[in-house]
């Protein structure tokens, strides 16, 4: 198997309410290791677009306006235009993960990501293998779509130094 594109998924909101977001410092970290590794390797961060969405004062503002004043139903075809935008550049990003040959999913302690939950189920779906690093190796949607789990970045950094060693890096 070719290891050309890996995919880095990860926790950008987490359980936070409104537009606040997690640390994304492993976002410099896995792709500096990717390259020390498996020089040339592309890694396609799908967050920059999102975080840049997120950021915007006018989303930021919909988006504390949804939160103050939810609806008992809210219909999400009538959502405005720049959150409409958000949900297209999400689910755009989200379909990337099938073009990559591997999936490195992040998720830090104990905190949830739907969206990282939903880019390794389009990985998946995809049969593109799955690396997930955390300590959540109870948790049913992890353990069912990883490939494999490693405990923390340490560790993936040896399993990434191991790979390399080996002809044809990753093992299908």
């Amino acid at each position: 198997m070719r290891l050309d594109r890996i995919f880095i998924a990860g926790t950008i909101q987490g359980s936070n309410r409104g537009t606040d977001i997690e640390d994304q410092s492993y976002r410099i970290a896995i792709p500096a290791m990717v390259a020390r590794f498996f020089p040339g390797a592309e890694c396609f961060d799908p967050s920059a677009d999102v975080a840049d969405k997120l950021a915007d004062p006018t989303v930021a503002a919909l988006v504390r306006s949804l939160l103050s004043d939810t609806p008992p139903t809210l219909e999400t075809a009538s959502l405005p235009a720049q959150l409409t935008e958000l949900r297209t550049i999400f689910h755009d990003m989200t379909r990337e993960v099938a073009k990559c040959d591997l999936c490195i999913a992040y998720l830090p302690g104990h905190t949830p990501s739907m969206g990282t939950a939903m880019e390794m189920y389009a990985a998946y779906l995809s049969d593109v293998p799955i690396v997930t690093v955390t300590d959540m190796v109870a948790n049913l949607a992890v353990v069912s779509v990883s490939t494999w789990i490693l405990r923390d970045l340490e560790v993936l950094e040896e399993w990434l130094a191991q790979r390399s060693s080996s002809k044809g890096g990753i093992p299908a």
